[in-house]
Formats: C-alpha cells, sequence, structure tokens
C-alpha cells in the first residue's frame, strides 16, 4: 500500500500520510510524493477543494529522526531546500482551499503542515507540539512563519522553546485549528466542510487566499530561504547529534549548548 494516497471524491481529493506503524511520521521519498500530489490536485480543474489527513490514530509525527543521516552544511541545506520546502511550498501554493482533519499527535513537520492548510478540523484527541529544540534542532518547515502569523510573537516564542504539548482545545483558543470534534465525527466533518467548500466559487477563493499570504511579510519563500541558511549550520552542533541519539535510546537529551 502507497505511503501516500491520492483519492477523489467528486470534486474533492483527500491526500492521506499512511504509514500508521511509524505514527506517519514523514521517511524517505514521503516528502516528494506529497509535493507531488499537491501539485496534481493544483493542476486539477476537477478539483475544487482537498482534505490532508492521515491513516489510523495520528495525524504526523513529524519526520523519522531514526531516519535521518548526518550530512554537511551544504549538503543538508540542499535537502532542506529540495525536499522539506518543496513539500511545504507546495502545500501553501494550492489554488484551492484545503482542509486538514488531524487527531493524535501533530508535531514537527506535521504541525507545519496544518498550519499551511486554510482550515483545521481537529478531534478531541488531537495534541501538538513544535518539538524541534527536543531534538537539538531550531524549527524548519516554516513553522515559525505560521505560528508567529497565527498566535503572535510572544506565544509562537513559549511554544518553539519549551517545545510543550497543547491540546486541541487550546489550539482552538488559539486559532490554530479551526473547530474541535469528537473523534468519531473527525472524517464526516473535515468532508461535509470540503464539500461546502468545493461548491464555492473555486478561483474566487483561490485570489483570497493570495490576498491572506500577500498580506504576510516576509513572504513565505524569503523565511524558508533564512532557513535554508540557518538550520544546516546546527546539523553540525553536538546538541544535535545528542537530540538523535537520546531519542534513539528513548531517554531524556543532554544538552550542552554547543
Amino acid at each position: 500500500m502507497a505511503e501516500i494516497e491520492l483519492q477523489r471524491e467528486g470534486a474533492v481529493a483527500r491526500i492521506v500520510i499512511n504509514r500508521p506503524e511509524r505514527k506517519n511520521a514523514l521517511a524517505g521519498d514521503m516528502r516528494a510524493q506529497l509535493a507531488a500530489a499537491f501539485d496534481e490536485v493544483n493542476r486539477d480543474d476537477d478539483v475544487r477543494a482537498v482534505v490532508l489527513t492521515g491513516t489510523g490514530d495520528t495525524f504526523c509525527a513529524g519526520a523519522d529522526v531514526g531516519k535521518m543521516a548526518p550530512l554537511d552544511v551544504k549538503a543538508s541545506r540542499m535537502r532542506l531546500k529540495q525536499n522539506t520546502h518543496q513539500l511545504i511550498r507546495g502545500l501553501y501554493d494550492i489554488e484551492k482551499p484545503v482542509v486538514a482533519a488531524v487527531r493524535g499527535a501533530t508535531v514537527g513537520i506535521g504541525l507545519s503542515m496544518m498550519l499551511a492548510c486554510d482550515l483545521v478540523v481537529a478531534s478531541e484527541t488531537a495534541k501538538f507540539s513544535c518539538i524541534f529544540a527536543r531534538r537539538g534542532l531550531a524549527p524548519d518547515s516554516g513553522a515559525v512563519f505560521f505560528l508567529a502569523r497565527a498566535i503572535g510573537m510572544a506565544r509562537a516564542r513559549e511554544l518553539v522553546f519549551t517545545t510543550r504539548f497543547f491540546s486541541a482545545s487550546e489550539a482552538h483558543d488559539m486559532d490554530i485549528v479551526t473547530r474541535v470534534v469528537p473523534d468519531r465525527d473527525l472524517e464526516a466533518q473535515a468532508a461535509e466542510l470540503a464539500a461546502t467548500l468545493a461548491a464555492q466559487p473555486t478561483y474566487a477563493l483561490a485570489m483570497a487566499k493570495k490576498m491572506f499570504q500577500f498580506s504576510l511579510t516576509p513572504s513565505l519563500d524569503q523565511f524558508l530561504e533564512m532557513e535554508a541558511l540557518i538550520q544546516p549550520q546546527i546539523h553540525q552542533t553536538q546538541d544535535f547529534r545528542e537530540g538523535i541519539e537520546s531519542f534513539k535510546e528513548k531517554r531524556p537529551p543532554r544538552f550542552v549548548g554547543r
């Protein structure tokens, strides 16, 4: 079974992250597969709304840290730009309304993907974290860009610096998610919302999306370029190596500040 599935139900496309045995953590070419799916639905005039979701009890538990290989600064920068940034740009640039249907742990790049969507239907079971610092990393995949604009600098800093988990109800209070529903109703509510959006004037909604995006400074492209300069340098630190090793060894990290 494919790790990324693209399904169609009338004018609504469903993009499903399908790696439930690893909590839908992204590894291998899953980022490229997601980017290809985003491009396909963007070019398909018969698709008028999109649902992004995950199989099983989790939306996306971020990157599969156990599969991360060390790279030098140049190679790390190119990997970030060609994989993660291509994915985030592809999702952000879909000229149709995108609904995220999320449950369970939504962390790291999973949180960024959710924030890049237009509307979010969250299960009561959903929980969120900007988890990067636990692995000795600064955020990537546009996490700071999206969080700061969604909830303001003060709350965004607190979530980034502490990496604490927060609930679906708190996310709703912070205007990160659109609605919170019982877990059993998640798929139906997301599908109903997407069908409503698919019946709207598609091009008018696309242009409304552009208006929201142009209201933000700097642009996502400018912000991601800064990420691509910063994150590869962090990959060379002792704390990053400790973050990865502690995850693999299932123990708390012991960071030393270098």
